[in-house]
């Protein structure tokens, strides 16, 4: 019995010696497996978030990067067009460009002027300037209050039409001289410029102008209209009433007079005088007859 038990006894612990050596196997094996499960990722994942930014990142969710686009946008250029050489493309750096700036970029920008204001054609002012002294102007009073054409068309000064001439260019009409037989007509701009044309009447025989008489006999007075001009059989405004036709232009005398137009000895007609040009020139009418 004791042999028996003794044997029985000695083959148990065999057996269990057995047993503990593959449990230490299969506990190092677990290990290893736990090791390369648990352990080698969070050291190759610190290596890999150390070699991307310098630093380990926040163990917070936001510590993975933004996943970048799968590929190129479609619809852009895939390179350089062809013959098109590296060296005529423009070099851009962070530094400032020749001209001082403090943005980067070494291309040369081009600065654009700002557009010059267009100015609207202006035939009226051109036909002004066109204009100097000396010239002669076929613009006459209509006896309405204003002249035939605001525009002053010249002539000429010995074409029929050759009505008046102009004495003087002024940037104001108060630079004109006044006075009988003479006048001026003026021009402002757009842009506030004043062309005045100062004019003296060319009084010419044989031509009508327009006058307005009061009373009659030895008592009539006649306002001549001196920058009108009227056909000598034609009609007058409401504001006149006679029709004058020019008989003599002369040098004015001393103490010139109505007396001074008599065209032959022992002359009776009745004439009307004024003078004109300053003082220099006497001019004779009478009344037309129809």
């Amino acid at each position: 019995m004791d042999g028996a038990s003794g044997g029985s006894g000695s083959g148990a612990n065999t057996g269990s010696s057995e047993e503990q050596k593959q449990r230490g196997v299969w506990i190092l094996v677990a290990a290893a497996l736990a090791f390369a499960v648990l352990v080698l990722p969070q050291v190759v994942e610190d290596d890999d978030k150390t070699s991307v930014v310098g630093g380990a990142l926040p163990s917070s969710g936001s510590s993975r990067l933004p996943a970048l686009p799968s590929g190129i946008p479609s619809g852009l250029p895939s390179g350089l067009p062809s013959g098109l050489a590296t060296s005529s493309l423009p070099s851009y750096g962070s530094g400032g460009g020749s001209g001082g700036g403090s943005g980067g970029g070494g291309g040369s920008v081009e600065t654009q002027r700002p557009a010059t204001p267009t100015v609207a054609p202006d035939p009226t002012a051109d036909a002004y300037r066109a204009v100097s002294a000396g010239d002669c102007l076929a613009v006459y009073d209509t006896g309405n209050g204003g002249y035939n054409t605001q525009v002053p068309y010249r002539v000429g000064c010995s074409a029929y039409n050759a009505y008046m001439w102009v004495n003087a260019v002024r940037s104001s009409s108060s630079a004109c001289s006044q006075g009988p037989g003479q006048n001026y007509m003026s021009y402002t701009t757009s842009r506030g410029q004043t062309i005045a044309l100062c004019l003296t009447r060319q009084f010419k025989v044989g031509y009508c102008l327009m006058a307005k008489q009061s009373g009659s006999g030895q008592s009539a007075q006649m306002r001549a209209g001196l920058m009108t001009v009227v056909e000598c059989d034609g009609k007058v405004p409401a504001r006149y009433n006679q029709i004058l036709h020019i008989t003599g232009v002369y040098k004015a005398p001393a103490n010139p007079s109505a007396s001074n137009c008599a065209r032959v000895q022992g002359d009776r007609t009745y004439y009307w005088s004024w003078v004109v040009n300053g003082g220099r020139t006497l001019l004779c009418t009478m009344v037309y007859q129809r």
